[in-house]
């Protein structure tokens, strides 16, 4: 029955990058851009309404965490429209609340984690959300499960148990033992991301058992063109941004330098340090 391949990340950590890409390599049937193709990697478990057939919009207003109760049960219903696998986008941790788990070894095929410099997510994401850096900061090395709640256009409620930016990384790094995983720095596929995103396709082409096509691989890389799709936002907007400012706004690397204070940079490090000591980032 496994069938979800996560493409998961903290939030603003080149997830929908990568899913632009993973959608051009294995949908782009017309080899044309498509400034919609992400309408074949949706989002977990907000995209589905299959969730909200099996719960109620009360039931997740009054306790966030209810969500959990749903997780599997909306995995073990969504239906794949073609073949028998199916990607899915997520800023979840890869957590168990209450003995209700995220997600497990019958369900899920593998996972690709993208990670990204703390210091840079707060900078982003205070842009994003037109918050302080010191905001973003609290966010990122909270102590507490954090989540994230808004209202979807049809009123039920879109929940996100995303945990610190460590807690996110390891969650995703060492949960469902079984599990194949590839962990994929956003700031090697900013400097290469031919090479990178080869290694990306490389762990499906094991996983799916396929080949690589280079011609699509180089295609792929051409319509997920950080610029082309900043220039496409700013003339037709992104509808999966429900901020007032870019989705795509920047889009490089150690941009923290120039932005955060020795204060702030201190509270990032202390608290996430020895994640950044593992994957190098100090």
């Amino acid at each position: 029955m496994n069938k979800i391949i996560w493409i998961s990340s903290y939030p603003k950590s080149g997830n929908t990058w990568v899913r632009y890409f993973l959608a051009n390599y294995f949908f782009n049937k017309e080899k044309k851009f498509d400034y919609n193709i992400l309408k074949f990697i949706k989002k977990f478990p907000d995209d589905f309404v299959e969730l909200e057939q099996i719960c109620s919009a009360k039931e997740i207003n009054e306790n966030p965490f209810n969500i959990s109760k749903y997780w599997l049960k909306t995995q073990e219903l969504i239906k794949i429209q073609s073949g028998n696998v199916i990607f899915l986008k997520n800023h979840n941790a890869l957590v168990s609340i209450n003995k209700n788990d995220f997600t497990n070894e019958i369900l899920s095929l593998a996972s690709i984690y993208i990670v990204r410099d703390p210091r840079d997510i707060v900078v982003s994401y205070a842009n994003f959300k037109n918050i302080s850096y010191d905001k973003a900061i609290d966010q990122i090395c909270s102590d507490k499960l954090l989540y994230f709640k808004e209202e979807k256009k049809n009123n039920f409620p879109k929940v996100e148990i995303v945990g610190s930016w460590k807690f996110n990384y390891t969650s995703w790094r060492d949960g469902v033992k079984n599990m194949p995983k590839l962990i994929i720095k956003y700031e090697d596929l900013i400097e290469k991301p031919k090479k990178n995103f080869r290694i990306i396709l490389n762990f499906l082409s094991r996983i799916l058992k396929i080949n690589i096509s280079e011609e699509m691989l180089e295609l792929s890389l051409q319509y997920s063109d950080f610029q082309l799709l900043q220039s496409y936002e700013k003339k037709y907007g992104f509808n999966e941004n429900n901020s007032q400012n870019l989705f795509f706004r920047n889009g490089k690397i150690e941009s923290w330098r120039n932005e955060l204070n020795k204060s702030q940079i201190s509270k990032i490090e202390n608290y996430c340090s020895n994640e950044m000591q593992y994957l190098h980032y100090i």
